[in-house]
């Protein structure tokens, strides 16, 4: 059995299409409880053992406008004290910090 990492997920964007992307990718990929606006995307969602990062590179690679596109993930697995925070945003792709 794979222990479960939790992720909370924001991303904000002045560009409509974007959000409207992240929330089909995420809902596309993820069993994920999400909510959203105009210009935010808030997401819960598991994946396995540590945060999905070939899935969440391919999203970034995918938004239609990367230029005002921000995101960060919370990902943690209580049962390895594994945790992480990535962020993303025009600068480029997915980084721990």
């Amino acid at each position: 059995m794979a222990n479960i990492c939790e992720n909370t997920f924001y991303a904000y964007s002045e560009d409509p299409k974007n959000i409207e992307y992240i929330r089909e990718f995420l809902k596309d990929n993820f069993e994920a409880d999400i909510d959203w606006d105009n210009d935010y995307v808030n997401a819960y969602f598991d994946s396995k053992w540590t945060f999905p990062k070939e899935l969440m590179d391919n999203m970034y690679d995918n938004i239609p406008n990367k230029e005002d596109i921000y995101m960060r993930c919370l990902s943690v697995e209580y049962g390895c004290l594994y945790h992480a925070l990535n962020i993303a945003d025009s600068d480029g792709g997915w980084r721990e910090v």
